[in-house]
Protein backbone atom coordinates (compact mmCIF):
# COMPACT_ATOMS: atom_id res chain seq x y z
CA UNK A 1 0.00 0.00 0.00
CA UNK A 2 1.11 3.60 -0.76
CA UNK A 3 2.60 5.79 1.78
CA UNK A 4 0.27 8.30 3.48
CA UNK A 5 1.67 10.95 1.60
CA UNK A 6 0.99 9.60 -1.62
CA UNK A 7 -2.71 8.45 -0.62
CA UNK A 8 -3.46 11.78 0.17
CA UNK A 9 -2.28 13.41 -3.15
CA UNK A 10 -4.32 10.53 -4.97
CA UNK A 11 -7.62 12.05 -2.84
CA UNK A 12 -6.84 15.40 -3.62
CA UNK A 13 -6.88 14.37 -7.13
CA UNK A 14 -9.52 12.23 -7.18
CA UNK A 15 -11.71 15.17 -6.04
CA UNK A 16 -10.75 18.00 -7.89
CA UNK A 17 -11.67 15.47 -10.84
CA UNK A 18 -14.89 14.00 -9.67
CA UNK A 19 -17.46 17.09 -11.31
CA UNK A 20 -16.18 15.32 -14.38
CA UNK A 21 -15.53 11.39 -13.18
CA UNK A 22 -16.99 8.80 -10.69
CA UNK A 23 -14.11 8.10 -8.31
CA UNK A 24 -11.90 5.55 -9.04
CA UNK A 25 -12.93 1.72 -7.89
CA UNK A 26 -9.55 1.14 -6.85
CA UNK A 27 -9.24 3.94 -4.77
CA UNK A 28 -12.79 3.47 -2.91
CA UNK A 29 -11.59 0.03 -2.13
CA UNK A 30 -8.19 0.87 -0.63
CA UNK A 31 -10.09 3.60 1.35
CA UNK A 32 -13.18 1.77 1.94
CA UNK A 33 -11.14 -0.09 5.19
CA UNK A 34 -11.31 3.13 7.00
CA UNK A 35 -13.81 3.34 9.54
CA UNK A 36 -15.60 6.69 8.28
CA UNK A 37 -18.36 5.30 6.21
CA UNK A 38 -18.41 3.36 3.09
CA UNK A 39 -18.79 5.70 0.12
CA UNK A 40 -21.01 4.82 -2.77
CA UNK A 41 -20.04 2.23 -5.37
CA UNK A 42 -19.54 3.07 -9.27
CA UNK A 43 -22.55 0.56 -9.84
CA UNK A 44 -24.89 2.16 -7.26
CA UNK A 45 -23.81 5.81 -8.51
CA UNK A 46 -24.65 4.74 -12.63
CA UNK A 47 -28.43 4.25 -11.53
CA UNK A 48 -28.82 7.86 -10.15
CA UNK A 49 -30.07 10.46 -12.35
CA UNK A 50 -27.21 12.54 -13.70
CA UNK A 51 -27.67 15.34 -11.37
CA UNK A 52 -27.98 13.58 -8.09
CA UNK A 53 -25.26 11.36 -9.24
CA UNK A 54 -22.90 13.94 -9.25
CA UNK A 55 -24.05 14.60 -5.65
CA UNK A 56 -23.73 11.54 -4.24
CA UNK A 57 -19.62 11.23 -5.92
CA UNK A 58 -19.05 14.70 -4.26
CA UNK A 59 -20.26 13.42 -1.04
CA UNK A 60 -18.55 10.24 -1.37
CA UNK A 61 -15.75 12.07 -2.18
CA UNK A 62 -15.30 14.30 0.69
CA UNK A 63 -16.33 11.24 3.32
CA UNK A 64 -13.02 9.98 1.73
CA UNK A 65 -11.53 13.12 2.50
CA UNK A 66 -12.73 13.17 6.17
CA UNK A 67 -11.38 9.58 6.62
CA UNK A 68 -7.65 10.40 5.30
CA UNK A 69 -7.47 13.47 7.39
CA UNK A 70 -8.53 11.46 10.48
CA UNK A 71 -6.07 9.58 10.08
CA UNK A 72 -3.39 11.51 8.90
CA UNK A 73 -4.76 14.11 11.76
CA UNK A 74 -3.93 11.15 14.24
CA UNK A 75 -0.66 9.96 12.91
CA UNK A 76 0.78 13.52 12.67
CA UNK A 77 -0.06 14.85 15.44
CA UNK A 78 -3.23 17.12 14.17
CA UNK A 79 -0.44 19.09 12.00
CA UNK A 80 -1.85 19.39 8.86
CA UNK A 81 -1.26 23.21 7.19
CA UNK A 82 -3.82 24.36 5.62
CA UNK A 83 -6.73 21.45 6.24
CA UNK A 84 -7.25 18.30 4.14
CA UNK A 85 -8.38 20.03 1.54
CA UNK A 86 -5.97 22.95 1.53
CA UNK A 87 -6.70 26.99 2.44
CA UNK A 88 -9.76 28.24 2.59
CA UNK A 89 -11.54 25.02 1.95
CA UNK A 90 -15.00 24.91 3.10
CA UNK A 91 -16.43 21.78 4.98
CA UNK A 92 -16.81 18.93 3.30
CA UNK A 93 -20.49 17.86 2.58
CA UNK A 94 -22.46 15.59 4.27
CA UNK A 95 -23.25 12.07 2.97
CA UNK A 96 -25.50 11.93 -0.54
CA UNK A 97 -28.74 10.05 1.69
CA UNK A 98 -28.80 13.58 4.07
CA UNK A 99 -27.41 16.45 2.11
CA UNK A 100 -29.29 19.19 0.11
CA UNK A 101 -28.67 19.10 -3.75
CA UNK A 102 -25.90 20.25 -5.58
CA UNK A 103 -25.11 23.91 -5.98
CA UNK A 104 -25.99 25.45 -9.10
CA UNK A 105 -23.37 28.04 -9.91
CA UNK A 106 -24.89 31.87 -9.57
CA UNK A 107 -23.79 35.18 -10.82
CA UNK A 108 -23.21 38.14 -8.67
CA UNK A 109 -25.85 39.56 -6.77
CA UNK A 110 -28.28 41.66 -8.12
CA UNK A 111 -28.58 45.64 -6.60
CA UNK A 112 -31.55 44.70 -4.73
CA UNK A 113 -29.85 41.33 -2.92
CA UNK A 114 -28.19 41.25 0.13
CA UNK A 115 -24.36 40.68 0.33
CA UNK A 116 -25.63 37.06 1.06
CA UNK A 117 -27.79 36.29 -1.51
CA UNK A 118 -27.27 35.16 -5.08
CA UNK A 119 -30.03 35.40 -8.10
CA UNK A 120 -30.29 31.89 -9.98
CA UNK A 121 -31.16 33.17 -13.74
CA UNK A 122 -33.92 30.65 -14.68
CA UNK A 123 -32.16 29.74 -17.59
CA UNK A 124 -29.45 27.78 -15.41
CA UNK A 125 -32.17 26.17 -13.46
CA UNK A 126 -33.88 25.44 -16.67
CA UNK A 127 -37.54 26.07 -15.53
CA UNK A 128 -39.48 29.61 -15.71
CA UNK A 129 -40.79 29.62 -11.99
CA UNK A 130 -44.94 29.95 -12.04
CA UNK A 131 -45.07 27.91 -7.78
CA UNK A 132 -43.15 27.56 -4.75
CA UNK A 133 -43.41 25.70 -1.82
CA UNK A 134 -41.36 25.71 1.50
CA UNK A 135 -41.75 23.10 4.35
CA UNK A 136 -39.23 24.86 6.49
CA UNK A 137 -36.85 27.71 6.61
CA UNK A 138 -34.08 25.69 4.60
CA UNK A 139 -36.21 23.32 2.48
CA UNK A 140 -38.14 24.44 -0.90
CA UNK A 141 -39.58 23.57 -4.22
CA UNK A 142 -40.07 25.93 -7.04
CA UNK A 143 -42.62 24.59 -10.10
CA UNK A 144 -41.95 25.88 -13.57
CA UNK A 145 -41.81 25.96 -16.81
CA UNK A 146 -38.59 23.68 -18.39
CA UNK A 147 -37.82 22.57 -22.16
CA UNK A 148 -38.00 18.06 -22.23
CA UNK A 149 -36.91 16.70 -25.88
CA UNK A 150 -40.65 16.41 -26.64
CA UNK A 151 -40.81 20.42 -26.11
CA UNK A 152 -42.39 22.26 -22.87
CA UNK A 153 -42.57 20.56 -19.52
CA UNK A 154 -43.01 20.85 -15.85
CA UNK A 155 -39.61 21.46 -14.01
CA UNK A 156 -38.57 21.65 -10.68
CA UNK A 157 -35.87 22.90 -8.87
CA UNK A 158 -35.35 22.26 -4.98
CA UNK A 159 -33.07 24.46 -2.56
CA UNK A 160 -31.86 23.00 0.92
CA UNK A 161 -30.54 26.61 1.93
CA UNK A 162 -33.49 29.21 2.22
CA UNK A 163 -33.34 29.69 -1.43
CA UNK A 164 -29.94 30.93 -1.77
CA UNK A 165 -28.92 27.89 -4.40
CA UNK A 166 -31.18 25.78 -6.25
CA UNK A 167 -30.70 22.84 -8.13
CA UNK A 168 -32.85 20.22 -10.87
CA UNK A 169 -34.89 17.83 -9.66
CA UNK A 170 -37.22 15.20 -10.99
CA UNK A 171 -40.73 16.25 -11.77
CA UNK A 172 -43.94 14.82 -12.70
CA UNK A 173 -44.05 13.82 -16.48
CA UNK A 174 -46.63 16.46 -17.76
CA UNK A 175 -47.10 19.95 -19.30
CA UNK A 176 -47.49 22.89 -17.33
CA UNK A 177 -50.51 24.53 -17.37
CA UNK A 178 -51.61 28.26 -17.77
CA UNK A 179 -54.55 27.42 -14.49
CA UNK A 180 -57.32 24.80 -13.75
CA UNK A 181 -59.19 27.54 -15.23
CA UNK A 182 -57.75 27.55 -18.33
CA UNK A 183 -56.41 24.05 -19.18
CA UNK A 184 -57.89 21.03 -19.11
CA UNK A 185 -54.40 19.18 -18.32
CA UNK A 186 -51.14 19.97 -16.80
CA UNK A 187 -50.23 21.37 -13.24
CA UNK A 188 -49.59 25.03 -12.49
CA UNK A 189 -49.14 24.82 -8.41
CA UNK A 190 -46.91 22.50 -5.91
CA UNK A 191 -47.04 22.27 -2.51
CA UNK A 192 -45.03 19.96 -0.12
CA UNK A 193 -46.43 19.05 3.70
CA UNK A 194 -42.66 18.16 4.60
CA UNK A 195 -39.41 16.83 2.47
CA UNK A 196 -41.12 13.30 1.62
CA UNK A 197 -44.84 14.37 0.39
CA UNK A 198 -45.44 16.78 -2.27
CA UNK A 199 -48.34 17.67 -4.95
CA UNK A 200 -48.48 19.03 -8.43
CA UNK A 201 -51.89 20.17 -9.37
CA UNK A 202 -53.69 22.16 -11.25
CA UNK A 203 -55.95 20.93 -13.08
CA UNK A 204 -54.48 17.37 -12.83
CA UNK A 205 -53.05 16.13 -9.48
CA UNK A 206 -50.05 14.57 -9.28
CA UNK A 207 -48.35 13.19 -5.75
CA UNK A 208 -44.86 12.00 -4.75
CA UNK A 209 -43.98 10.31 -1.14
CA UNK A 210 -40.34 9.35 -1.74
CA UNK A 211 -39.41 13.60 -2.00
CA UNK A 212 -40.07 14.16 -5.43
CA UNK A 213 -37.66 10.96 -7.06
CA UNK A 214 -41.06 9.73 -8.55
CA UNK A 215 -44.25 10.89 -9.11
CA UNK A 216 -47.90 9.22 -9.75
CA UNK A 217 -51.27 10.56 -10.96
CA UNK A 218 -53.78 10.50 -8.58
CA UNK A 219 -57.60 10.10 -8.82
CA UNK A 220 -59.74 11.03 -6.06
CA UNK A 221 -62.48 8.93 -5.45
CA UNK A 222 -66.12 9.78 -5.82
CA UNK A 223 -64.90 12.27 -8.34
CA UNK A 224 -64.54 12.34 -11.93
CA UNK A 225 -61.37 11.45 -13.69
CA UNK A 226 -60.46 14.83 -15.01
CA UNK A 227 -62.20 16.56 -12.01
CA UNK A 228 -60.14 19.77 -12.51
CA UNK A 229 -58.01 21.03 -8.61
CA UNK A 230 -58.20 24.28 -8.36
CA UNK A 231 -56.09 24.92 -5.04
CA UNK A 232 -54.48 22.44 -2.81
CA UNK A 233 -52.52 23.48 0.84
CA UNK A 234 -51.38 21.04 3.38
CA UNK A 235 -51.22 21.74 7.84
CA UNK A 236 -51.52 19.43 10.27
CA UNK A 237 -50.55 15.90 8.43
CA UNK A 238 -53.56 16.32 6.31
CA UNK A 239 -53.50 17.74 2.73
CA UNK A 240 -56.88 19.42 0.97
CA UNK A 241 -57.79 20.09 -2.41
CA UNK A 242 -60.62 22.57 -3.50
CA UNK A 243 -61.99 20.46 -6.82
CA UNK A 244 -64.40 21.53 -9.26
CA UNK A 245 -67.63 18.70 -9.01
CA UNK A 246 -69.91 19.92 -11.63
CA UNK A 247 -71.52 23.61 -10.77
CA UNK A 248 -69.54 23.82 -7.14
CA UNK A 249 -66.55 23.08 -5.92
CA UNK A 250 -65.97 20.36 -3.01
CA UNK A 251 -62.66 19.87 -0.85
CA UNK A 252 -61.09 16.65 -0.75
CA UNK A 253 -58.77 15.42 1.97
CA UNK A 254 -55.71 12.56 2.75
CA UNK A 255 -53.33 11.87 5.27
CA UNK A 256 -50.48 13.24 3.83
CA UNK A 257 -48.48 10.53 3.64
CA UNK A 258 -50.83 8.09 1.54
CA UNK A 259 -53.20 8.47 -1.09
CA UNK A 260 -56.69 7.73 1.12
CA UNK A 261 -58.39 10.97 -0.49
CA UNK A 262 -62.03 11.18 0.99
CA UNK A 263 -64.48 14.02 -0.09
CA UNK A 264 -66.80 16.77 2.08
CA UNK A 265 -70.24 16.87 1.09
CA UNK A 266 -70.19 20.58 1.81
CA UNK A 267 -70.44 22.52 -1.94
CA UNK A 268 -69.84 26.43 -2.49
CA UNK A 269 -71.36 27.05 -5.52
CA UNK A 270 -69.69 28.57 -8.80
CA UNK A 271 -70.62 32.30 -9.78
CA UNK A 272 -71.71 34.06 -12.96
CA UNK A 273 -68.31 34.16 -14.40
CA UNK A 274 -66.47 34.25 -16.38
CA UNK A 275 -63.49 32.08 -14.45
CA UNK A 276 -64.40 31.28 -11.07
CA UNK A 277 -61.36 31.50 -8.61
CA UNK A 278 -60.43 29.42 -5.30
CA UNK A 279 -58.18 30.38 -2.40
CA UNK A 280 -57.65 27.61 0.46
CA UNK A 281 -55.95 28.54 3.54
CA UNK A 282 -54.70 26.63 5.89
CA UNK A 283 -53.59 27.25 9.30
CA UNK A 284 -52.78 24.15 11.84
CA UNK A 285 -55.88 22.07 12.59
CA UNK A 286 -57.82 25.20 10.67
CA UNK A 287 -58.76 26.33 6.90
CA UNK A 288 -60.78 28.51 4.91
CA UNK A 289 -61.73 28.31 1.17
CA UNK A 290 -63.30 31.67 -0.07
CA UNK A 291 -64.74 31.33 -4.27
CA UNK A 292 -64.08 34.83 -5.91
CA UNK A 293 -66.00 35.25 -9.34
CA UNK A 294 -65.51 38.72 -9.71
CA UNK A 295 -67.37 38.83 -6.28
CA UNK A 296 -67.23 36.87 -3.32
CA UNK A 297 -69.08 34.01 -3.69
CA UNK A 298 -69.16 31.97 -0.95
CA UNK A 299 -66.87 29.97 1.36
CA UNK A 300 -66.23 26.75 3.48
CA UNK A 301 -64.49 26.53 7.00
CA UNK A 302 -62.81 23.83 8.10
CA UNK A 303 -63.95 22.82 11.68
CA UNK A 304 -63.05 20.24 14.20
CA UNK A 305 -61.79 17.93 11.84
CA UNK A 306 -64.49 18.20 8.84
CA UNK A 307 -65.57 21.21 6.27
CA UNK A 308 -68.70 23.30 6.84
CA UNK A 309 -70.61 25.70 5.06
CA UNK A 310 -69.14 29.42 6.20
CA UNK A 311 -69.78 32.92 5.14
CA UNK A 312 -66.64 34.52 3.90
CA UNK A 313 -65.60 38.22 4.76
CA UNK A 314 -66.60 40.57 2.20
CA UNK A 315 -69.67 38.53 0.98
CA UNK A 316 -71.25 42.30 0.78
CA UNK A 317 -68.85 44.36 -0.95
CA UNK A 318 -69.41 43.49 -4.47
CA UNK A 319 -65.95 42.91 -5.03
CA UNK A 320 -63.27 39.52 -4.17
CA UNK A 321 -61.64 38.73 -1.33
CA UNK A 322 -57.82 37.45 -0.89
CA UNK A 323 -57.47 35.43 3.10
CA UNK A 324 -55.01 35.07 4.56
CA UNK A 325 -54.01 33.51 8.23
CA UNK A 326 -50.70 33.71 10.76
CA UNK A 327 -52.37 31.32 13.05
CA UNK A 328 -55.65 29.60 13.73
CA UNK A 329 -57.68 31.96 15.17
CA UNK A 330 -55.99 35.09 13.25
CA UNK A 331 -57.02 36.27 9.72
CA UNK A 332 -56.64 39.06 7.29
CA UNK A 333 -58.80 39.76 4.36
CA UNK A 334 -58.10 42.71 1.91
CA UNK A 335 -61.26 43.07 -0.18
CA UNK A 336 -61.83 45.69 -3.41
CA UNK A 337 -64.47 47.11 -2.17
CA UNK A 338 -67.13 48.00 -4.42
CA UNK A 339 -64.92 47.15 -7.72
CA UNK A 340 -67.37 45.89 -9.63
CA UNK A 341 -70.02 48.72 -8.65
CA UNK A 342 -69.25 52.24 -7.04
CA UNK A 343 -64.86 51.52 -6.28
CA UNK A 344 -63.77 52.55 -3.30
CA UNK A 345 -60.65 50.84 -2.90
CA UNK A 346 -58.96 48.10 -1.04
CA UNK A 347 -59.55 47.86 2.89
CA UNK A 348 -58.23 44.94 5.15
CA UNK A 349 -60.93 42.45 7.29
CA UNK A 350 -59.65 41.34 10.41
CA UNK A 351 -60.80 38.25 12.34
CA UNK A 352 -59.48 37.25 15.90
CA UNK A 353 -61.65 34.60 16.27
CA UNK A 354 -61.09 32.25 13.66
CA UNK A 355 -63.12 33.68 11.04
CA UNK A 356 -66.77 34.57 12.73
CA UNK A 357 -66.22 37.33 12.33
CA UNK A 358 -64.80 40.27 10.67
CA UNK A 359 -63.62 43.68 11.04
CA UNK A 360 -62.04 46.94 8.86
CA UNK A 361 -59.22 48.16 10.04
CA UNK A 362 -57.21 51.41 9.05
CA UNK A 363 -57.34 53.32 6.14
CA UNK A 364 -57.61 52.23 2.70
CA UNK A 365 -54.48 50.25 0.99
CA UNK A 366 -52.47 52.16 -1.49
CA UNK A 367 -54.04 49.53 -4.50
CA UNK A 368 -56.19 50.07 -7.12
CA UNK A 369 -56.77 46.00 -7.37
CA UNK A 370 -55.51 43.38 -5.37
CA UNK A 371 -54.28 39.97 -6.19
CA UNK A 372 -53.12 38.12 -2.99
CA UNK A 373 -52.36 38.79 0.66
CA UNK A 374 -49.97 37.12 2.77
CA UNK A 375 -50.03 37.26 7.08
CA UNK A 376 -46.53 37.19 8.43
CA UNK A 377 -48.17 37.83 12.29
CA UNK A 378 -51.69 39.90 13.56
CA UNK A 379 -49.87 42.65 12.96
CA UNK A 380 -48.05 42.39 9.84
CA UNK A 381 -49.64 42.29 6.84
CA UNK A 382 -48.74 42.06 2.43
CA UNK A 383 -50.61 42.37 -0.16
CA UNK A 384 -49.67 42.11 -3.63
CA UNK A 385 -51.70 43.85 -6.47
CA UNK A 386 -51.76 46.85 -8.70
CA UNK A 387 -51.70 50.78 -8.11
CA UNK A 388 -52.31 51.56 -11.45
CA UNK A 389 -48.82 51.73 -13.12
CA UNK A 390 -47.88 48.16 -12.33
CA UNK A 391 -47.53 45.02 -10.07
CA UNK A 392 -46.43 46.37 -6.31
CA UNK A 393 -46.53 44.63 -2.76
CA UNK A 394 -47.41 46.39 0.12
CA UNK A 395 -47.54 45.97 3.58
CA UNK A 396 -49.08 46.95 6.99
CA UNK A 397 -46.89 46.31 10.12
CA UNK A 398 -49.63 47.91 12.54
CA UNK A 399 -52.28 45.78 11.27
CA UNK A 400 -53.92 47.97 8.45
CA UNK A 401 -53.09 51.19 10.59
CA UNK A 402 -50.46 52.31 7.81
CA UNK A 403 -48.99 51.21 4.33
CA UNK A 404 -46.28 51.08 2.39
CA UNK A 405 -44.67 50.62 -0.90
CA UNK A 406 -42.12 47.54 -0.32
CA UNK A 407 -41.39 46.42 -3.51
CA UNK A 408 -42.36 47.48 -7.25
CA UNK A 409 -42.72 44.29 -8.96
CA UNK A 410 -41.48 43.00 -12.70
CA UNK A 411 -44.42 43.91 -15.13
CA UNK A 412 -46.94 40.42 -15.13
CA UNK A 413 -49.31 38.59 -12.66
CA UNK A 414 -47.94 37.88 -9.06
CA UNK A 415 -48.47 33.81 -8.72
CA UNK A 416 -47.36 32.78 -5.52
CA UNK A 417 -47.17 34.76 -2.35
CA UNK A 418 -47.15 33.47 1.16
CA UNK A 419 -44.72 33.16 4.27
CA UNK A 420 -42.93 30.52 5.86
CA UNK A 421 -41.76 32.21 8.52
CA UNK A 422 -42.76 35.39 10.57
CA UNK A 423 -39.71 36.63 8.39
CA UNK A 424 -39.48 34.80 5.88
CA UNK A 425 -41.71 35.24 2.45
CA UNK A 426 -42.23 34.38 -1.35
CA UNK A 427 -43.63 35.77 -4.07
CA UNK A 428 -43.78 34.58 -7.90
CA UNK A 429 -44.02 37.31 -10.71
CA UNK A 430 -45.00 35.99 -13.74
CA UNK A 431 -44.62 38.33 -16.73
CA UNK A 432 -46.80 38.75 -19.31
CA UNK A 433 -43.68 37.85 -22.32
CA UNK A 434 -43.23 34.41 -20.46
CA UNK A 435 -40.75 35.08 -18.29
CA UNK A 436 -41.13 34.91 -14.25
CA UNK A 437 -39.08 35.57 -10.99
CA UNK A 438 -38.85 34.35 -7.49
CA UNK A 439 -38.28 36.97 -5.00
CA UNK A 440 -38.01 36.63 -0.91
CA UNK A 441 -37.93 38.43 2.21
CA UNK A 442 -36.54 37.98 5.04
CA UNK A 443 -37.47 40.55 7.32
CA UNK A 444 -40.83 40.26 7.72
CA UNK A 445 -41.99 41.60 3.96
CA UNK A 446 -39.92 44.74 4.38
CA UNK A 447 -37.21 43.62 1.68
CA UNK A 448 -37.14 41.86 -0.93
CA UNK A 449 -34.77 40.28 -3.12
CA UNK A 450 -35.03 38.32 -6.40
CA UNK A 451 -33.47 34.49 -5.74
CA UNK A 452 -34.59 32.95 -9.84
CA UNK A 453 -34.61 35.98 -12.01
CA UNK A 454 -36.28 34.90 -15.36
CA UNK A 455 -35.20 36.46 -18.88
CA UNK A 456 -31.73 36.71 -18.02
Amino acid sequence: MKNDEALEREVRASLRASAAHPIPDELVSRIGAIPAGQPPSRGTASRLPRFARFAAELAAAAIVVVAVSAILLARNGGNTPGGPLGPGATSPATPAASAAPAVVATPSPSPSASPAETVAPAAVLGLEPASVTFVSADAGWVLGTGTCAAGPCAAIARTGDGGRTWSPAPAPATAMAQGPGQATSGVSGVRFADPNDGWAFGPDLWATHDGGTTWARVTIPGLAANAPVFALETAGGIVHAAVLDGGSFRVASSPVGSDGWSVSPVRVPVGAGPVPAVQLVLSGAAGWLVENDRTVVGGARLSNGSWVAWTPPCADVVGPAFLAASSPTELAAACDVGLWSNPTGDHLYLSHDGGSTFAPSGTAAPLTTAAMAAMASPSVVVVGGSDGTGSILIATTDAGGTWKVVERLPAGQIADLGFTTATQGVVIVAGAGGSASLLMTRDGGQTWHAVIAGGS
